[in-house]
């Protein structure tokens, strides 16, 4: 089935392409999410179900 696809197709290495794309950009978002500046933001935002009421700016 996919020889009979990708017979007629004349960019063959676009599949390719667009996996390594894919594969770049997940990395880059994933290391993005989870870096190490990001760790600030993720500790205020797990204490505010403890916060009090008024704490924190959220009403």
């Amino acid at each position: 089935m996919y020889k009979q696809f990708y017979q007629g197709m004349s960019l063959t290495e676009l599949p390719l392409f667009a996996l390594f794309l894919f594969i770049v950009v997940f990395l880059g978002v994933c290391a993005w999410v989870f870096g190490v500046r990001r760790s600030q933001d993720f500790d205020a935002l797990a204490r505010l179900p403890l916060a009090e009421r008024g704490e924190g700016g959220h009403e």
